[in-house]
């Protein structure tokens, strides 16, 4: 039975007065194949697009900013969401992208930049400090550079201060930091020591999020399956300033000591993907072929939002689809919530859902899919 006629549907139907969709996040990636690292696990490389672009150098010095914001216009007559999450490539490294998240931060009630932390300046530093409302998501492996050895090859150590001092002075300007941590055989094992060393250098100014090596790149860099969360959940109750809800460690434990995810996902019936070019996915993570464009089809959210074939793939009881059976990340959280295993004052920890906004979104979103975990 199709989503479109099934009880699903209910999900996919939650609008405000305006016919706008009442959704959780925007996550807006810009300029996906551009980036100036060579992470060995990036998912980017499995695409063929990292720097594969002809006119790379006039997309990464002009400022296309009156661009994306009419994609982004486009968007927003046909939802409304709360959070805005904006990430590349590296957005950081586009001209113009310090003066787009102030431009955004107008309309969401949280813009969460992710980020190499590469170009994160004093300068512009201040700059997002002085918004008040923006938040980085910092891709870091570990406290040492061994730890990072899948992100920062020979050629790149140089950069692992760089990127500590990025982090040094976000948090010191009180900006809230998520960290993410890809985990893989050279990191697994110190994620605890990581988590110590982040309480101990930053309170409770960081978080530490960390997901399993997605896509083809496990077969060669996934950790062995075991125990790994061992020690990290033993010291939960100690390390806990600087960690996400128990129930988020627990799950990252069950799928690095099984190999497969269990949990279901509604990441694709709480946002849509979106490209600064205009196209459209039904999920932030696995990147099909778009939906559509929204310049080409100024309607294309309303019309395929829970009705496009990728639905019936992504919405299944159980993951079922080859890359979902090895996904996680950080949306965990908010499927941990909306299944009842993360309460309010737990998701209120995790800085893009700590604003009333979000949390009334998260809570409206839960009573309208409670039809369904009724009847799954």
């Amino acid at each position: 039975m199709s989503l479109k006629n099934d009880y699903r549907a209910a999900m996919f139907a939650n609008r405000d007065e305006h016919n706008r969709l009442r959704l959780l996040m925007n996550d807006m990636v810009i300029e996906e194949q551009l980036c100036q690292m060579r992470c060995s696990y990036c998912l980017t490389e499995d695409f063929n697009l990292l720097m594969n672009v002809p006119d790379a150098k006039f997309r990464l010095t002009t400022d296309r900013r009156a661009d994306w914001h009419r994609i982004l216009d486009a968007y927003h007559e046909q939802v409304d969401s709360p959070i805005m999450r904006l990430s590349g490539g590296e957005f950081f490294w586009l001209k113009g992208s310090t003066e787009f998240v102030a431009e955004c931060s107008k309309r969401y009630e949280v813009v969460q930049v992710i980020t190499n932390g590469v170009f994160l300046t004093d300068a512009r530093l201040d700059a997002l400090a002085a918004l008040g409302n923006c938040q980085l998501c910092l891709s870091l492996d570990g406290h040492t550079l061994a730890m990072n050895s899948h992100r920062l090859p020979p050629k790149q150590h140089r950069l692992f201060e760089v990127i500590m001092r990025g982090l040094d002075g976000a948090v010191e300007r009180g900006i809230p930091v998520e960290v993410q941590s890809v985990l893989s055989n050279v990191n697994v094992t110190g994620q605890a020591a990581f988590a110590e060393f982040l309480l101990q250098r930053y309170g409770s100014g960081a978080m530490l999020y960390f997901f399993p090596v997605r896509g083809e790149a496990k077969d060669n860099l996934a950790p062995p399956l075991g125990d790994h969360f061992a020690e990290l959940l033993a010291r939960y109750d100690e390390l806990a300033p600087v960690l996400p809800p128990r129930a988020f460690v627990e799950h990252i434990g069950n799928q690095l000591r099984t190999g497969v995810r269990t949990l279901r996902c509604y990441a694709t019936a709480t946002m849509v993907q979106l490209f600064g070019q205009g196209d459209v996915s039904c999920c932030p993570y696995a990147w099909l072929k778009p939906m559509g464009n929204v310049t080409a089809e100024p309607q294309l959210i309303h019309e395929q939002f829970g009705k496009h074939q990728h639905y019936e793939m992504f919405m299944q009881p159980r993951p079922r689809f080859p890359y979902c059976r090895s996904c996680t990340g950080p949306i965990d959280v908010v499927n941990l919530y909306l299944l009842d295993h993360i309460s309010d004052e737990e998701i209120t920890r995790c800085a893009p859902y700590a604003g009333p906004r979000a949390l009334a979104r998260l809570r409206e979103l839960k009573s309208t899919f409670a039809p369904v975990f009724g009847s799954a």
